[in-house]
């Protein structure tokens, strides 16, 4: 690899076969915190390592060895000549593998250290060729390295998707920023298929020059969605059994009826279907002179009739579950629409369903809806192409054009829809794209600022994580818990993350680094609306003219 430049330092001390500590030369320009370093083993391998800590001593000086009045007077008789000799500068580093050449090429990602670094051996920066080498490896631009801004890091498109990911971070770290980078340079560089399910509008307003985006009005048919996520989408309670099971038999009933008639409908009309159902079923109740005439036909799962007697607790089961869809239909009935929000997913483009407006119980309902599709749909074309079904993957592709090809989703504010030590019909999909995702080609992206309020087995489940700064050390070790790359050192470089900085490791990138995330707006003159709103400019705002004009009433004479 040619010869090293001047050295920054000398091994001194204790080493290991991932640690080891060195002595700065102080005659050369100190090497920064997060830098990367090359030294020898005892093998005679360049070893590639992290700059962890550098601190700065004088034995004249040393903490504890005297008053202020010493410490004083050692200033005002020794020269700074003489301080500046008795200063040592120690720095410790981190091994990160050994840089190997085969057959005159440079290997990519280093290969772990067997032995240890030799103390007395010279410490060098890493050229930037070898950065270059290691950290060029990708389809995507995510940023430049802090430590060296002129190097730039780039993740590889298929471990990112395939293997999932994971975007962490406090309020106004720069995380909305960071997917606008990453969903940019997947559709311009490898013409990628992304859905996020955007439940602030942060992305409905997301452009850059020549982007292909697809705003999607987020929508709920009740005709379209599974039991479990009408429920939830109605607000009934997990444990209100006898509300669920009354709107099963409903449901199913109004199913059934529609299709022996040849007459299939949804968005309110099918709502307004059941609402008349249970009117039809609590009059069958209050009309009936006696007990043995208060009964009820309703069509179970195989579509067999079947009557049921009603009580005085069905009756009360009925009207609140009649309750909860008016109430739905009065606060959110500009949602219910018979539209299939699937089929408006596009190929090659940004797909942003916009949640804003609804409530918790409503994004749920349709985040399930929509990863129970995609995921769904997805492995049965896949499936239909393997058994040459072509007419099956025709129908499939009329319907859903979007899974003739791998499709990203990626969740912001995921800890709504896969909160920890709960369950609902949102995180069972999630966890089953976690799960099997990869083998139909359905990735997972995962973006939130609560991370100790995510599913562990959710986010343990994203193999590359970009964190940004997170300050609340639960965070931090919940973060930790949930993934194997993360060592106890980087807890501390999170912490000290700067806005829009980040430290990014997995799967997607070769070795762990701290990165500048790109500033999309400034960098790729994109525009996102994901930005903190300037309240005192609003404030400020026209206050002139309301001066101005009680000036103006003042002056008026009495």
């Amino acid at each position: 690899m040619g010869e090293r430049d001047v050295s920054v330092g000398i091994v001194f001390g204790e080493s290991s076969t991932d640690h080891f500590t060195f002595i700065v030369n102080p005659k050369n320009d100190l090497p920064r915190f997060g830098e990367f370093l090359v030294v020898k083993n005892r093998e005679g391998d360049e070893v590639l390592a992290l700059l962890k800590s550098i601190r700065n001593l004088n034995w004249l000086m040393e903490a504890g060895r005297g008053s202020y009045d010493y410490v004083e007077k050692t200033v005002s008789v020794f020269s700074r000549g003489i301080l500046d000799k008795s200063e040592e500068i120690l720095a410790t580093a981190k091994v990160l593998g050994v840089l190997r050449t085969g057959e005159g090429e440079f290997m990519v990602k280093p290969a772990p250290n067997r032995v240890p670094i030799k103390p007395g051996e010279r410490v060098y920066l890493a050229k930037d060729e070898d950065l270059e080498r290691i950290f060029a490896n990708g389809h995507i631009r995510v940023g430049k390295l802090i430590a060296r801004s002129n190097i730039e890091v780039r993740l590889d498109a298929n471990r990112l998707v395939s293997r999932h990911f994971a975007v962490l971070a406090v309020t106004g770290a720069g995380k909305s920023n960071t997917i606008a980078v990453l969903t940019k340079e997947l559709v311009d560089n490898v013409n990628a298929t992304v859905v996020i399910l955007d439940p602030h509008g942060e992305y409905q307003r997301l452009s850059w020059p020549g982007a292909r985006v697809n705003p999607i009005k987020a929508t709920i048919d009740p005709g379209r969605i599974r039991l479990s996520e009408l429920a939830t989408l109605l607000g009934i309670a997990e444990n209100a059994s006898l509300q669920r099971r009354f709107l099963g038999l409903v449901y199913r009933t109004i199913k059934e009826e529609m299709r022996r008639n040849g007459k299939v409908v949804g968005g309110l009309p099918f709502l307004e279907a059941m609402e008349d159902k249970i009117e039809e079923w609590i009059r069958i109740y209050e009309n009936s002179e006696s007990k043995e005439d208060r009964v009820i036909y309703y069509y179970d799962e195989r579509g067999m009739e079947i009557s049921r007697k009603i009580q005085q607790r069905d009756l009360e089961a009925l009207i609140r579950l009649k309750d909860y869809i008016g109430e739905l239909k009065a606060n959110f009935g500009e949602f219910i629409s018979p539209i299939d929000v699937l089929g408006e997913i596009r190929p090659g483009m940004v797909n942003v369903i916009d949640l804003s407006g609804m409530e918790e119980e409503q994004m749920i309902t349709l985040a399930s809806f929509v990863l129970r599709g995609i995921l769904k749909n997805r492995i049965e074309y896949i499936k239909a192409l393997r058994t040459n079904d072509r007419l099956t993957a025709r129908e499939i592709l009329e319907a859903y054009p979007a899974v003739k090809k791998p499709i990203l989703v990626i969740v912001e504010e995921a800890h709504i829809f896969a909160p920890r030590g709960e369950k609902n019909p949102a995180t069972l999909w999630l966890g089953k794209i976690a799960r099997e995702g990869r083998k139909f080609g359905v990735g997972l992206g995962i973006v939130s600022q609560r991370p100790k309020k995510l599913d562990d087995d959710i986010l343990s489940q994203t193999n590359t994580k970009i964190i940004l700064k997170l300050v609340e050390p639960n965070d931090q070790r919940y973060v930790q818990q949930a993934s194997e790359q993360i060592s106890e050192d980087l807890l501390g470089d999170i912490a000290s993350l700067g806005v829009g900085e980040a430290v990014i490791v997995g799967y997607a990138i070769t070795i762990p680094a701290m990165v500048k995330i790109y500033n999309f707006e400034k960098d790729f003159n994109g525009h996102y609306g994901g930005r903190d709103i300037d309240i005192v400019a609003e404030w400020m705002e026209g206050r002139e003219e309301e001066v101005s004009e009680e000036e103006a009433i003042a002056s008026l004479p009495l």
